[in-house]
């Protein structure tokens, strides 16, 4: 390759490898099985775009999700919606197994570099996302997220 033909190629590269590589904002979803739960599954949905399908069980109590939102996604700002849904079974007071179906929606506010946890409240009825170290940094929406209908047959 000559020079000329080198200097061309890494031109256009320095131009095009930012453009894949750029994100708005890259972070992690930890959601974990609570002693009490038999097993759950749970989507995530970051700006109207399924992440990821998840299921814990008593195998695998513990998974990290890693989020990373393309640049252009947002350009007026920083913020993220998401929705959670889940189903989570667990065992009721007489010893049978009941399944909730759960969800929950929000805005992750400049969500880059933080960690949010998922969350189940009201005996498995709220799901939602949390920062520990910024409750600002979630603005939930409690109710059922439209993302998480459940499909008529």
């Amino acid at each position: 390759m000559s020079l000329q033909t080198f200097s061309l190629v890494a031109f256009a590269c320095s131009l095009v490898v930012p453009a894949f590589a750029a994100r708005a904002a890259d972070f992690v979803v930890l959601d974990q099985k609570a002693s009490e739960e038999l097993d759950e599954t749970t989507r995530l949905y970051v700006d109207g775009a399924l992440v990821a399908t998840v299921r814990l069980d008593h195998t695998t109590t513990e998974v990290r999700i890693p989020v990373s939102v393309p640049d252009g996604s947002r350009p007026a700002n920083r913020s993220h919606d998401y929705a959670l849904c889940g189903e989570i079974a667990f065992r009721n007071r007489d010893g049978n197994r009941e399944v909730h179906q759960v969800s929950g929606q929000g805005v992750l506010v400049d969500p880059a570099g933080r960690t949010f946890l998922a969350l189940g409240a009201r005996d498995f009825t709220q799901f939602y996302l949390a920062d520990p170290t910024d409750p600002a940094a979630v603005q939930t929406r409690y109710g059922r997220s439209p993302f998480c209908q459940t499909p008529v047959s």
